[in-house]
């Protein structure tokens, strides 16, 4: 379930449904209500939400449709104590990826999560696998390592590793990167020491190997996929 990893879910819960939600994905923002939920939702991207059935206020079913109004590609879920015919038929038009009962059963929790990173993988972004489990996000423009924790990149680290990541194990020649990346003073200042060093830098944070260098061609990133 590593797509859970990398994204933020939204909770409409308790803290201790948060806790045990966190062994799960990234980050869990919990809210106390279905509308604060659909208020943030409205403020910020998230890919995730899990309502709160179970509320004296606007149920998790309402809010569900307000989301689908103008959102298909986001997972919903829903939290509730008891799954009636009823429930499960107001379901069904809203493609949700699941209900989970409470109390929480982990094996019950387990089959929704699944279906949830399957959702997420037919809905998400386009990503790209670098050596030793690393991979990229495009849309997100975040690169993780193998244990889903983001690599923090400057300026130009970034400008670097987008210019190879667009060439998919192409090779790029070095006066093209160093055009790219120091176009303003490209032909007034020489790059190759600049360019070095950056490579030096960025390799630092990226699996061995993962910068190939061809003699008097240019660079090229080891991607898996």
């Amino acid at each position: 379930m590593n797509l859970l990893k990398i994204n933020t879910l939204l909770l409409v819960g308790t803290d201790k449904e948060k806790n045990y939600f966190e062994n799960y994905f990234n980050k869990v923002i919990l809210v106390k209500s279905n509308n604060e939920a659909l208020e943030l939702y409205q403020k910020n991207i998230f890919s995730i939400i899990f309502l709160n059935f179970d509320t004296i206020e606007e149920d998790a079913f309402s809010i569900s449709k307000k989301i689908r109004q103008n959102n298909y590609k986001i997972v919903l879920v829903i939290l509730i104590n008891k799954l009636s015919k009823e429930n499960l038929y107001n379901a069904l038009p809203l493609h949700l990826s699941g209900c989970i009962l409470r109390p929480m059963q982990k094996k019950q929790v387990r089959t929704v999560l699944l279906q949830v990173n399957h959702d997420l993988n037919l809905v998400s972004e386009r990503i790209t696998t670098l050596l030793n489990g690393y991979h990229y996000h495009h849309q997100r423009q975040l690169l993780h390592n193998a244990n889903h924790q983001e690599i923090k990149l400057t300026k130009n680290e970034y400008k670097l590793f987008q210019i190879l990541i667009a060439k998919k194990n192409n090779i790029v020649a070095e006066e093209f990167i160093e055009n790219k990346i120091w176009a303003e003073d490209f032909y007034e200042v020489v790059c190759t020491n600049r360019l070095k060093n950056l490579l030096y830098h960025l390799r630092k944070k990226l699996p061995k190997n993962s910068i190939t260098n061809n003699y008097k061609l240019g660079y090229r990133l080891e991607l898996i996929e």
